[in-house]
């Protein structure tokens, strides 16, 4: 069952003079009160301001001209914007939830609720027997519109109302749901389960005629993708029912989405029947930009692919609208089934890793060599990778390189990698844009590229030029009288022996170094006592 109401007046226009502050009302509703009836439950109903009242034939009027008897100044002011929290209610009296909305021609004018538009069926409010009485507000702002002194922003509105989660198209009252095209006796009743189903039928569906279900903004994994509008010309004539779905995870006994293809959201279209009586169809879906700029994806990277015998294939995905806040795109495909909505990535696959060194000491910087492979679906534009450690995940390259690929190209690139630390290491390529590595799914996991670089120790207090230049350790002879140093240690039947021999120094260079010392002493002992 449907309910609508075809129209209420509503009169606003354009005057010079005083701004028109429009009061919030206070007072709580009556529903016994005199209200302009929608059907046997739902009603209009005026709030506690001089700006909504029924007229002579008990409809709602809504007037902030200079026309209304009960205003005492000249109306709105055509560089003001006004907003009135609470014209007038939408009321309920019935015991199943229900749905509201209302739709205009007018410019500069929105109907809103809490402050959020209600001038879709998208937005609609819902309707309980708790919740009986919505309050809404205009908001006028004369700014954005071409007007001048006179001119009238509305003639009428229409307000909307039906029970929750059904949609009967094509009944008397229809007011443009239906398609010209389709036959007069065809009904389509639109069930919504919650916000990611919609459950269809269509009784007497006409032959080669085109058909338009209206999706009501159905979610596609996230609520920020969403379908609007479903269209298909049937080859048989009779009955049809199907479900509409979103998903956030790939539909049961489906494959793998191709490399590159990043899902967002997944859809089905399944019919009661197995055979499909579709000739042609299209989808249409809207795409949130803020959406895209959190993923990080550029309009020209969506992309929907659809499953086949043979796997998922790209399916036509066109670009039909784009502002500030959407992307709309059209997907035709010739018959319905498992699709996936998706941006289309570049993915790097390392192939061949080479080290200028495979044992360096702490410290020293090493060079790994890496051919990459764009297997993707999109070129590579300024892609970041970077060396870590396998275990510890400690950043090891000095930068980042930037990789340029097209799709199905090789690029090399060269990086420098420093380990401070003794040891045995595995290194590891990352990055936004690498394959999935081994155990791993999606795109953006790890690749091990090499195994097993050597790390030694410095010796201590040694810088390593002097450790390549030392030829002797100097060892106390022990046992012995001599107290002299050992120059030279001899390895010979694997153990070591102390070899003494002479010093190089004598006792006049002893002497000297006695003089010298002296001679330091006596200038430290005259500083110290010089006159300050």
């Amino acid at each position: 069952m449907r309910w609508q109401r075809g129209s209420t007046t509503l009169l606003i226009t354009i005057s010079l003079g005083a701004v028109v502050l429009l009061v919030v009302s206070s007072s709580a509703v009556v529903l016994d009160q005199p209200s302009d009836p929608l059907n046997d439950e739902v009603a209009l109903q005026p709030g506690d301001n001089p700006y909504a009242y029924l007229d002579e034939n008990d409809e709602l009027a809504v007037d902030i001209t200079e026309n209304n008897p009960n205003l005492d100044n000249e109306g709105v002011n055509p560089d003001a914007f006004a907003a009135q929290e609470t014209l007038f209610y939408i009321t309920y009296d019935g015991n199943e939830s229900a749905e509201a909305w209302i739709d205009h021609e007018g410019t500069g004018v929105t109907f809103v609720i809490d402050g959020e538009p209600i001038e879709s069926e998208s937005n609609a409010v819902q309707l309980t027997s708790e919740n009986d009485a919505v309050p809404v507000g205009v908001e006028v702002d004369t700014r954005v519109a071409e007007v001048a002194p006179g001119d009238r922003l509305i003639d009428e509105i229409s307000v909307h109302a039906r029970p929750a989660g059904s949609e009967a198209i094509g009944d008397a009252d229809n007011d443009g749901n239906s398609d010209d095209d389709d036959d007069p006796g065809t009904v389509t009743t639109v069930e919504s389960p919650d916000s990611t189903a919609r459950k269809v039928e269509i009784l007497s569906l006409a032959a080669e005629v085109e058909t338009e279900i209206n999706l009501r903004q159905l979610h596609v994994g996230d609520p920020a993708v969403r379908l609007t509008d479903l269209t298909f010309v049937s080859k048989d004539s009779g009955n049809v029912e199907f479900e509409v779905r979103g998903t956030t995870d790939p539909p049961p006994e489906t494959s793998s989405v191709p490399l590159g293809v990043d899902a967002l959201g997944y859809y089905t279209v399944e019919f009661a029947t197995a055979d499909q009586p579709i000739n042609e169809a299209t989808t249409e879906l809207v795409v949130d930009r803020d959406y895209l700029a959190e993923t990080d994806v550029d309009p020209e990277q969506l992309a929907v692919y659809h499953e086949t015998e043979a796997g998922w294939k790209r399916t036509k995905t066109t670009v039909v609208n784009t502002n500030d806040e959407t992307v709309r795109l059209r997907i035709t495909s010739t018959g319905f089934s498992a699709f996936a909505v998706a941006a289309e990535r570049p993915v790097l696959v390392p192939v061949e890793a080479t080290l200028s060194a495979d044992q360096v000491v702490a410290g020293e910087t090493l060079t790994v060599t890496v051919n990459l492979d764009n297997n993707g679906r999109a070129p590579a534009n300024d892609v970041k990778v970077q060396i870590v450690t396998a275990d510890e995940r400690e950043l090891v390259s000095d930068e980042a390189a930037t990789v340029n690929a097209e799709v199905g190209e090789t690029t090399t690139e060269s990086i420098v990698v420093r380990l401070n630390s003794p040891g045995e290491y595995n290194l590891v390529l990352t990055g936004p844009a690498l394959e999935a590595g081994s155990g791993g799914s999606g795109i953006g996991t790890d690749q091990i590229i090499t195994q097993s670089v050597t790390v030694t120790e410095q010796p201590d207090g040694e810088t390593v030029a002097e450790t390549r230049g030392a030829s002797s350790i100097n060892t106390p002879n022990d046992g012995s009288a001599d107290t002299g140093v050992s120059g030279e240690t001899e390895v010979g039947d694997d153990r070591e022996e102390a070899v003494t021999e002479r010093s190089g120094i004598d006792l006049t260079d002893l002497g000297g170094i006695a003089l010298l010392i002296g001679i330091v002493l006596t200038t430290l002992f005259l500083f110290r006592r010089a006159p300050r």
